[in-house]
């Protein structure tokens, strides 16, 4: 009995890291079940997830990951250490842990993850979410904006989103400005920058998911232009597609909205 305690307890609870071909990738474990990964936005953590991890924990085998340039990750400066190399992280990761396949949760960059995955990887995938994510395609961004150009240089990430915020953007409060600075304090300014450089390699392709029998959830805010996933639905019809009322990008995956229909897809 004490022994199948002990069993459960480690089941439930991991915090380390492994090594991905030479970086780092530092994640954690809770709960038992059917594996669930989640993956994170740009310049966010995997703490981002800590509310609906707890919720999902009761069901799941829930895996959070800091996506490498993240957290407690490797931080490699070179843009090549990045693109398809975070897809790799994610089937590494399954391999590390003896997972064969799992359901894949992802918001705004890890959304974009999750559908590469979809592409290159779908043998190992049980379900994807996409949150606030159509997958990046070539023309839809500037790779060589302001803010990459700013990162790049190595200035914080905080002043390099206000210098290359669109004119009329509210100047930060003193407060907001005092959270900002909280957040540079953990960030790799360079990695980032090199992460953003490397997204083309996570550009996808529809045309490959015209086959696809892996169950898709779409989530988007409704302040977050829900228009720009009319192309992925008419590549994947039978998505299930789920706006979250009166949210933007930064609010989403917190309103309860949210983990509900993430919930209901899962089961």
């Amino acid at each position: 009995m004490l022994l199948g305690l002990l069993l459960l307890a480690t089941l439930q609870s991991v915090d380390t890291t492994f090594d991905s071909n030479g970086v780092p990738i530092h994640y954690v474990i809770s709960g038992a079940g059917e594996p669930v990964v989640l993956i994170h936005g740009f310049s966010a953590t995997l703490e981002m997830w800590d509310p609906i991890r707890a919720e999902l924990a009761k069901r799941y085998r829930v895996i959070a990951l800091d996506c490498r340039g993240h957290g407690r990750s490797g931080k490699p400066h070179e843009p090549v250490a990045y693109g398809i190399e975070m897809v790799n992280d994610v089937v590494r990761l399954l391999d590390h842990l003896h997972i064969q396949r799992a359901h894949v949760v992802g918001y705004s960059m890890g959304g974009s993850i999750a559908l590469k995955l979809l592409e290159t990887h779908p043998d190992r995938l049980r379900s994807v979410a996409s949150g606030a994510s159509a997958g990046f395609r070539p023309g839809e961004e500037l790779w060589d904006s302001v803010l990459v150009k700013r990162l790049v240089a190595g200035e914080p990430l905080s002043q390099a989103m206000i210098e290359s915020a669109p004119p009329g953007t509210p100047v930060p409060s003193p407060e907001q400005r005092a959270m900002m600075s909280r957040m540079d304090s953990v960030q790799d300014s360079r990695a980032l920058g090199a992460q953003r450089l490397g997204n083309p390699g996570l550009y996808v392709d529809y045309a490959r998911f015209k086959n696809s029998r892996v169950p898709v959830l779409l989530l988007v805010g409704a302040n977050d232009d829900p228009d720009r996933f009319a192309a992925i639905r008419r590549a994947l019809p039978r998505a299930t597609f789920v706006v979250i009322p009166n949210a933007g990008h930064g609010s989403a995956p917190y309103r309860p909205e949210f983990v509900q229909a993430l919930e209901a897809f899962l089961k």
